[in-house]
């Protein structure tokens, strides 16, 4: 039987993805700004390997106690019909399923959260 997020050649993966009722530029404003990016960032590299506004980028994450270094990527796809966008995070290069199973748990309250405060009404209201 194959392992949930054993890949071939990349180790093991994790990727999570929500959509908000917002368009494309505004969630990613947001996920750039100061309050998004504190959700977010946390030890994840800020010197971008890829770096493409209104896009993706992609850099290196490792949670506090691990020593190597995972491949994070961050995407927003936007849904031109609804004007929703999908955020979409991808992880690869995790060291072992107990990273894996880390690192769900970890994106998937951050993404709760950035979910959270994209949909709430006061921060609409500024």
């Amino acid at each position: 039987m194959d392992k949930i997020g054993l890949t071939k050649d990349a180790g093991w993966q994790y990727g999570i993805r929500r959509t908000v009722d917002l368009p494309l530029e505004e969630t990613w404003d947001y996920l750039f700004s100061k309050n998004g990016s504190e959700i977010w960032a946390d030890h994840v590299q800020t010197d971008f390997s890829t770096f493409k506004k209104y896009s993706h980028i992609r850099t290196k994450w490792k949670m506090r106690d691990w020593n190597d270094d995972a491949s994070f990527q961050l995407r927003v796809l936007p849904n031109l019909r609804t004007k929703k966008t999908t955020i979409a995070i991808h992880i690869d290069q995790i060291r072992n399923e107990l990273h894996r199973d880390l690192a769900k748990k970890y994106w998937s309250s951050v993404l709760a959260k950035i979910i959270e405060n994209l949909s709430s009404p006061s921060r609409h209201s500024k």
